[in-house]
């Protein structure tokens, strides 16, 4: 039983990274987004 229990939390251990991992990535492409916004509205008020 206890092999089991130790398997449960460690399947839930690397669940929980994994999710950690992926709440990082999409900040640093939210804000990745954000510059390539900003970059393309001043490109195009330089064109204009």
């Amino acid at each position: 039983m206890f092999y089991l229990m130790m398997g449960f939390a460690a399947v839930w251990l690397l669940v929980t990274l994994y999710l950690v991992y992926l709440g990082v990535r999409q900040r640093q492409l939210d804000a990745e987004m954000r510059a390539l916004r900003e970059e393309l509205e001043t490109a195009n008020r330089k064109r204009t």
